[in-house]
């Protein structure tokens, strides 16, 4: 809208002010960045077997910006491994090993925890930009059902900002 001002000047040290404001308006605004989207654990081998798993530690990096509160959730997409056999979705476990803004996140799931259908929260935290999860991986193995073959699961992380 355009304002227009008028005033009389009869003299010297006369004046005319107008008020403007500015505006904006703010969308809640979030982003979730993996570093790598595939863990590979490559192949297997008797130590793995005899120890009962293998790990990838520092495996992925899984970065958070929102303008809001927010919350990081995990789930397996099916509940068994394509495979040789039924594996379960839980014989993928999971944490977040270390953040780089402990400030901003104000909780993470610090203990290896097995995938599941149904999922669950792995990490929340306050409004901020580039906030690193660096997440470890751990896949069961074991010599009575883990026959030989390739095997893969899919799994979705999710960032709400409620």
């Amino acid at each position: 809208m355009a304002g227009v001002v008028m005033g009389v000047v009869s003299g010297m040290g006369q004046s005319v002010s107008a008020d403007s404001t500015a505006v904006f308006s703010v969308p809640t605004l979030i982003r979730l960045v993996l570093n790598v989207t595939t863990i590979d654990f490559g192949t297997l081998t008797e130590a793995d077997y005899d120890r009962g798993y293998k790990e990838a530690p520092g495996a992925q990096i899984v970065s958070v910006w929102s303008n809001r509160r927010w919350i990081l959730s995990v789930a397996a997409k099916e509940e068994q491994w394509t495979g040789q056999w039924a594996k379960p979705a839980s014989d993928l476990r999971l944490r977040v090993a270390s953040v780089n803004r402990p400030d901003r996140i104000t909780d993470y799931l610090r203990d290896l925890t097995g995938l599941t259908r149904g999922g669950f929260t792995i990490a929340e935290g306050l409004p901020g930009g580039n906030l690193q999860h660096t997440m470890d991986f751990r896949v069961l193995v074991s010599w009575e059902n883990d026959v030989p073959g390739a095997y893969s699961l899919g799994f979705t992380y999710t960032l709400t900002a409620p």
